[in-house]
């Protein structure tokens, strides 16, 4: 109490010192004691609002799941979350605009495709770093099947090898080739997920898959959409061009 009141003589002093002609005693003195105790309360909560705030503006960035619109400055993507361009946000089961999947299948047999198969590959993962795990790699290809052999990435029954040189190379080929086709792709199986190569998109949804599939021989007449019911729920499959197509499905 003492430091308090200690503090309340110090900022009177500073008031008469800079208004000179102020009673040092009477009711002047008392309306200015007050009035400076109310600026000081109104000081410390206009800082504790603001503390406040911050920990409330920290929370929402660290737990919002998707974009936010901020007025005056634009779309915000937060941490953990995800650009408004990166996952399929049309009809149920959502798909991407027809357009998007156009460039995006263009892309992947310019860039990707071509590579897989001079390859042999069978199965490709890049599962990224995060929340204290360790980036974790898979690669089957021509020369054998190979694993990145952390504690975090391999049970030590799994049959694949260590990265070699050799292999090292060729999977940094496929990821070059990813990265150049602009489509974010995280894994690719030949035959793993139904007939042809699938590409699957990287995504931040806990309740569906994404990919896209390079299926030979998909005849002319093929529909524009193919819907199959699932233990888990409608698969959805749109014939995008040529031998390409998309599949919506329910992640398990």
């Amino acid at each position: 109490m003492s430091a308090q009141l200690h503090d309340d003589d110090d900022i009177v002093a500073r008031l008469r010192a800079d208004a000179p002609g102020y009673p040092e005693t009477g009711p002047d003195a008392g309306r200015t004691l007050a009035a400076a105790r109310r600026a000081l309360r109104r000081s410390r909560g206009r800082r504790a609002l603001g503390g406040m705030a911050t920990v409330v503006a920290a929370l929402v960035g660290l737990t919002a799941i998707g974009p936010i619109d901020l007025p005056g400055i634009g779309t915000f993507a937060t941490p953990f979350g995800y650009d408004t361009n990166s996952l399929p946000n049309q009809g149920n089961p959502p798909v991407y605009p027809r357009e998007r999947m156009l460039q995006d299948v263009a892309a992947l047999e310019l860039q990707v495709l071509p590579v897989a198969e001079q390859l042999g590959l069978t199965s490709y993962l890049d599962e990224g770093a995060a929340w204290g795990h360790p980036a974790c790699r898979v690669f089957t290809w021509s020369h054998g099947a190979f694993r990145d052999r952390d504690s975090d990435c391999a049970n030590p029954d799994d049959p694949e090898l260590p990265f070699d040189t050799e292999s090292d190379a060729a999977f940094t080929r496929v990821s070059d080739a990813i990265e150049n086709s602009g489509v974010n792709i995280y894994r690719i199986e030949k035959g793993g997920w139904g007939p042809g190569t699938s590409f699957h998109l990287r995504d931040g949804s806990w309740k569906w898959n994404w990919y896209y599939s390079y299926v030979p021989g998909t005849p002319p007449d093929a529909p524009a959409e193919e819907q199959t019911e699932t233990s888990l729920g409608v698969r959805l499959q749109v014939h995008v061009s040529g031998d390409w197509w998309f599949t919506v499905e329910p992640d398990d």
